[in-house]
């Protein structure tokens, strides 16, 4: 196996310590560039090949997001001669960046796993929107991808350098690069920040340009564009799946679906956004679980009240914690009643068990 292209994959010290029981298998480690349904493409050390999943880890897969996802790391079984692979297990994910499954389920689904940094991209048209900025950085607080937010479109936009001043400053320290997918300009900053064995993805709604990025990324077409309407500045969805891709001295950046609805999930049950000006005042709070709201001696309100805390932050913070919250009790419930299932499902085998037992006895 070549070691050097698992290393071009991502691989490292990391994942090397956590695959040695699956070594001691005889299994390899491959890593999933396409997701469509039960099927997959993986790359390995001897090239990409079609994969897919054992009947056992179907049967004992708990949810979703238990299977492998676009960037995850994966151990195989792989057949040469068939260029195929079976995938036995899916390695713990050094990060990952989800959301609550469009719906009213309260399930995890995995938009990316194992990245390193996370491009949020804003269109300098009607596609700026403040509170879903927010809410992306919101969403990768705490799981170790950075952020970094994109304004394309500045080519269109004569006030497109004050935009990015008080983006930078709302969004403070996240950095905010301005770009122009059409002309070229400002892509040589954002291509300086990929690295070889990193991973990047792109997020953001239709129509922002995020096809276009990453086809000027690649230096080829290997994204689809496609028109944006004038009226709302929205864009078909011309990324239909994730796909992790091969970038030249670049790393590997997936795309992403455009998403119309990014609600934030945390299975630590922590339900607060955690933006850092909120936290850095919230350390100076009277009391230890101060909601912020009503306290007195609360440091946060006092400094919304005086604008050192931008009014969209605070409408941002108390809108996701409630969300987080809600999506928090709902699946605390669906625990309890996965549990209480499991709990019933047993106690009939038991009952089965003891009723073949004694009929055995009776014979």
């Amino acid at each position: 196996m070549d070691t050097d292209t698992l290393k071009d994959l991502g691989w490292d010290s990391w994942f090397e310590s956590r695959y040695d029981m699956y070594r001691d298998m005889g299994l390899e480690p491959s890593r999933v560039i396409v997701e469509h349904k039960e099927r997959y493409i993986i790359a390995t050390g001897y090239g990409e090949m079609p994969a897919e999943v054992t009947g056992k880890f179907e049967f004992t897969a708990d949810s979703p997001s238990d299977f492998p996802k676009t960037g995850d790391w994966a151990a195989v079984n792989i057949f040469k001669d068939e260029n195929k692979a079976i995938i036995h297990a899916v390695l713990p994910r050094k990060t990952c960046f989800s959301r609550k499954a469009a719906g009213i389920k309260s399930e995890e689904q995995v938009i990316a796993a194992n990245i390193n940094t996370l491009f949020i991209v804003q269109g300098l048209d009607n596609n700026y929107n403040r509170m879903r900025m927010l809410r992306y950085i919101a969403a990768i607080k705490n799981t170790g991808i950075e952020a970094v937010v994109v304004l394309n479109k500045s080519d269109i936009n004569p006030d497109a350098e004050n935009i990015r001043k008080e983006t930078a400053a709302l969004i403070n320290p996240v950095p905010v690069i301005q770009v122009s997918a059409k002309t070229g300009a400002g892509l040589d900053a954002l291509f300086n920040m990929m690295k070889p064995g990193q991973t990047y993805a792109f997020v953001g709604s239709s129509g922002a340009g995020k096809s276009t990025i990453i086809n000027a990324a690649a230096g080829s077409d290997i994204m689809a564009t496609g028109e944006v309407r004038e009226e709302d500045s929205r864009g078909r969805h011309t990324t239909v799946t994730r796909q992790l891709f091969m970038l030249a001295g670049r790393g590997m950046l997936i795309d992403t679906p455009g998403m119309r609805e990014l609600s934030l999930w945390n299975e630590s049950g922590v339900n607060d956004p955690g933006f850092d000006i909120i936290s850095e005042y919230a350390m100076k709070c009277r009391y230890i679980n101060c909601t912020h709201e009503h306290e007195p001696g609360c440091a946060v309100k006092e400094a919304a009240e005086k604008g050192i805390i931008p009014e969209e932050i605070m409408e941002s913070y108390f809108k996701l914690k409630r969300e987080m919250a809600y999506t928090a009790a709902r699946t605390d419930k669906k625990a309890a009643m996965d549990r209480k299932k499991k709990e019933k499902k047993f106690g009939r085998m038991q009952k089965e068990v003891t009723q073949h037992r004694r009929l055995k006895r009776g014979q």
